[in-house]
């Protein structure tokens, strides 16, 4: 505080004191000296102006002053914002991104390093991820909306760091957007800890960097998380599971979104199941081992498909039980709703395959005319 000019000094006071008792704020003078640190021009501000600004910016944002104090400290040239102005830039901004204004203010609120954010900052961001991620502008904005702490970065800076990843981790630009749709965060991971990550995941369930890498591309989500976050979840399920480590791992690794669960989530799952299917949770795992997506599947789809699948069976001339769906054809759950009712249209109708899973995996190409046959019947 003493390097501060003693009129400066006491300018700021006054600003703490009449900013406080005016507006319900517990500033601390210490608190405006690291502000004016950041922001120099806040010392040569009228107090009467700043008590204004920050009052108009209360009604403009609906909010008390225990919620602004955060914000105006972290961004300390909103004091001598005029509240229209920041009105202006909030709402161009959100309209940029097709979002309601009050959905980005909270966005700003939470994510405070994006409140400098401009409109002409962010549609330069928009037009320069659209070109580099070869993505529709509509497409950028749905990752910037999911994860708006990218909006504080600078576009040029991405675009680097894009081109490096591509290139170090001999990715295609599809394959990119692909992770980064999932995954917006990645946009500002540098390379070297992208590197580091799948090296990891590699060492972790000892395969090569180059299938670690095609195992993320099926759940890029598994990149933003942190190495021992992964290694902790996979050794935990395992013993909740009561499966070797190893075991579990090769079981995983065909179904990579596993590594993200935690131990609660699945034994959760697998008591759910086998409580639908009326089995024990021993057998449950036993398949899932051999299946690992059932483990992905919500019970709420599988209280909606089990209808289906039972009554597709037993057109098909097999009369199981919930248990010998989940037994004899695992895979039939993994399939959509609308698929699995026009299997049965085509089985009701003595058109195709009459093996379960044959009918089920009949290709398209093949099904199509057996489904416009099927539309010709009562």
């Amino acid at each position: 505080m003493t390097a501060l000019p003693r009129t400066h000094l006491e300018r700021l006071q006054r600003h703490t004191e009449e900013i406080n008792r005016r507006l319900g704020f517990s500033f601390t003078l210490a608190d405006f000296v690291n502000a004016n640190m950041n922001y120099d021009r806040l010392g040569d501000a009228a107090t009467e102006t700043l008590v204004s600004n920050v009052a108009g910016l209360m009604r403009l944002l609906k909010i008390p002053a225990k919620s602004l104090q955060p914000f105006l400290l972290s961004s300390p040239t909103f004091f001598r914002r005029s509240p229209s102005s920041v009105q202006t830039q909030f709402t161009d901004i959100a309209a940029l991104l097709g979002m309601p204004w009050r959905s980005y203010v909270k966005k700003v609120l939470k994510a405070r390093r994006i409140a400098n954010a401009t409109p002409e900052s962010v549609s330069n961001l928009i037009d320069a991820l659209a070109t580099e991620l070869e993505l529709s502008p509509a497409a950028v904005k749905a990752i910037l909306k999911r994860h708006t702490i990218l909006l504080g970065s600078n576009a040029n800076t991405l675009v680097s760091n894009i081109r490096t990843t591509i290139n170090r981790l001999n990715l295609s630009k599809s394959d990119y957007a692909t992770f980064v749709r999932r995954a917006p965060g990645l946009l500002a991971t540098p390379t070297d800890t992208l590197e580091t990550k799948v090296k990891a995941f590699a060492d972790m369930f000892s395969i090569h960097p180059a299938t670690a890498l095609k195992a993320l591309r099926r759940s890029p989500p598994l990149l933003a998380m942190a190495t021992d976050t992964i290694r902790n979840n996979l050794h935990r399920t395992a013993t909740a599971l009561n499966i070797p480590v190893h075991n579990w791992s090769q079981t995983v690794i065909k179904k990579p979104s596993l590594a993200s669960y935690r131990a609660g989530t699945l034994l959760s799952t697998v008591s759910q199941i086998a409580s639908l299917f009326k089995m024990s949770a021993p057998d449950v795992i036993a398949i899932a081992s051999r299946f690992p997506s059932l483990l992905c599947i919500s019970i709420e789809a599988y209280e909606s498909k089990l209808p289906l699948v039972l009554k597709f069976c037993r057109t098909l001339g097999f009369d199981y039980t919930p248990a010998e769906t989940l037994r004899e054809c695992p895979l039939a759950f993994t399939y959509a709703p609308r698929r699995l009712q026009e299997r049965l249209r085509l089985a009701e109708l003595g058109l195709g395959p009459r093996s379960i899973m044959n009918l089920l995996t009949l290709a398209k190409e093949d099904a199509s005319p057996l489904l416009r046959r099927s539309r010709l019947h009562p």
